[in-house]
């Protein structure tokens, strides 16, 4: 599962006076947003449960455009992937920002199984976010000084 949820307070504007820089400050923010997208794939996997066989090797960071990645985990390898994140049964948690993303795991299965939430992505996410705002504010004093 993977949606955008880089919607972070304040990083328009920060982008928006980076990119003020030109090219360079460009390249330099495609690096930080590569280098916090492995971070956000490396926590994730730390984090996901290891008795759950293959779900920390689903975890990967994919490149979408140089501005835009997106987390993974699931797929063919570990199908059970958000059931793991968010819980099944009667023990289902989903952080309110990823009730769209959840709902597409809704179940409609026979019997009822309450497996508790596990989240490996949320967390990684969530530091993810401090850590890219963080980074790029670096960036913009980078350049600020240079001038």
């Amino acid at each position: 599962h993977s949606k955008n949820l880089m919607e972070i307070k304040g990083l328009n504007s920060v982008l928006a006076n980076i990119r003020k820089y030109g090219k360079e400050a460009e390249k330099d923010i495609e690096g930080v947003t590569e280098l916090v997208a492995r971070n956000i794939e490396k926590n994730a996997k730390n984090y996901a449960p290891a008795n759950f066989g293959k779900l920390g090797q689903s975890i990967q960071a994919v490149k979408d455009t140089p501005l835009n990645w997106k987390i993974e985990a699931g797929g063919v390898i570990a199908p059970y992937a958000p059931f793991v994140e968010f819980g099944t049964g009667g023990l289902v948690n989903v952080p309110n920002e990823l009730k769209d993303q959840a709902i597409k795991f809704k179940g409609k299965g026979i019997k009822q199984i309450n497996l508790r939430a596990r989240p490996y992505l949320y967390p990684a996410l969530l530091q993810g976010r401090t850590e890219y705002l963080e980074k790029l504010k670096k960036v913009l004093e980078k350049y600020g000084k240079s001038k």
